[in-house]
């Protein structure tokens, strides 16, 4: 009886050898597909870990839709020149856009700037990077506090910018003459201000 199972066994071993001999290639080729996916969900998987935009949780702000056209030309008059109206650049955990318009004055010495720069936060660290060099960058004299205008404001009298931050974002305003962006008043930036900010 114990033969006979013997026997059997045997016959199933070198059934499965000869299946195996015979589908050799199927199961080389097999194997390599399944290799070859397997490398394929790795990249993948390494592409969308790595990618910056996997990383937004917040929204970047577009500059040019906070300064539209429309605004500018209650600002600079019918006549507007320069618009710059790229896509956020992210780097980190932040992005920064900028837009930036003059009027039509034909003397380069007088020509009047609104700009404005956003940089936002697209997730928590990028939140606490700006709050953090918001504070950091925030000089120590020749500023003036600014009240009622996002969560915290100065106008950098030396610059002529008035640096907002608002929530996700941190907003640089200018607005003034160009060439000489120091002379440029916390009234005029507060006006500009109060139009991106509503």
């Amino acid at each position: 009886m114990l033969v006979y199972y013997e026997q059997i066994m045997n016959h199933y071993i070198q059934s499965a050898n000869t299946y195996v001999t015979d589908h050799k290639k199927q199961f080389t080729l097999g194997a390599i597909i399944t290799t070859v996916v397997v490398v394929v969900v790795i990249l993948v998987a390494l592409f969308i870990y790595n990618d910056p935009s996997s990383k937004i949780v917040y929204k970047p702000a577009k500059a040019c839709d906070l300064l539209t056209p429309t605004k500018a030309q209650a600002l600079l008059g019918d006549k507007v020149i320069g618009l710059d109206s790229k896509a956020p650049v992210i780097t980190d955990n932040v992005a920064t856009s900028k837009c930036s318009y003059t009027d039509s004055n034909t003397d380069v010495n007088n020509l009047i700037v609104a700009a404005i720069a956003v940089r936002t936060g697209i997730n928590d660290a990028g939140i606490k990077q700006n709050k953090n060099e918001f504070n950091a960058n925030k000089p120590s004299d020749n500023i003036e506090a600014v009240k009622d205008i996002g969560d915290t404001a100065y106008f950098d009298h030396s610059t002529g910018q008035l640096n907002i931050l608002k929530g996700h974002d941190w907003i640089i305003l200018s607005y003034g003459v160009g060439a000489t962006p120091e002379a440029n008043t916390s009234d005029k930036a507060f006006e500009l201000a109060h139009m991106v900010l509503d």
